[in-house]
């Protein structure tokens, strides 16, 4: 079983990305499930996912990676026991901290469970979020730092040079990793799940 988990600041695109890997998925005939965590009294990529026919798994009022480490883990056995997908995807919330979801994979007993980790880095507001070191810029690249892939989304929106600029930024933190620009709501799932095979062992 393949578990991806998908972290990003707000509106970096995680659920677009996850709809278009899932709808990918989907028409090869894989089982996939997704779970989707909303940090807010009220979540709103879950009735979406649901509205786009795929069912969710929604963890509300909290991250996954904080308050409620058990359960993800929990959620994640639930999901195989009753459907036995070969494909998790987890949308974590747009402030989890990658460490501690990666901690939380790593402390639960999953044993048919390979997880990878990809990050969404938002081209648009990346010049905004980026020089926050002390903040969000922090967080960002902590989320780039655990990534197995870096998924840069809306390049379609900024300056070629911005774009160029902000590839180089992320490749001198992780030359290690693909990094990999993509207009979401043009792409076609399959590219992004391309790249997830590769990282991903079977």
């Amino acid at each position: 079983m393949r578990c991806i988990a998908f972290t990003g600041f707000l509106g970096s695109g995680k659920t677009t990305a996850i709809l278009a890997v899932a709808r990918a998925l989907g028409q090869r005939g894989e089982r996939v499930a997704i779970v989707e965590n909303e940090r807010g009294a009220i979540g709103v990529d879950g009735p979406y996912l649901e509205s786009q026919g795929l069912g969710v798994r929604e963890i509300s009022d909290t991250c996954i990676c904080c308050d409620i480490q058990s359960n993800l883990g929990h959620t994640i056995r639930l999901l195989d026991s009753l459907y036995q997908p070969t494909w998790v995807l987890v949308e974590a919330s747009g402030v989890a901290h990658p460490d501690e979801l990666a901690n939380t994979i790593e402390d639960e007993d999953l044993p048919d469970a390979q997880w990878s980790m990809v990050a969404l880095i938002d081209a648009v507001r990346f010049g905004q979020l980026w020089p926050d070191i002390g903040g969000l810029g922090y967080l960002l690249r902590w989320q780039v730092e655990r990534g197995d892939l870096v998924l840069l989304t809306k390049p379609d929106v900024v300056e070629p040079s911005s774009l160029e600029q902000t590839l180089a930024t992320l490749r001198a933190v992780r030359e290690d990793v693909p990094i990999v620009p993509i207009a979401l709501n043009e792409a076609d799932g399959e590219l992004v799940l391309h790249e997830l095979e590769a990282i991903t062992p079977c």
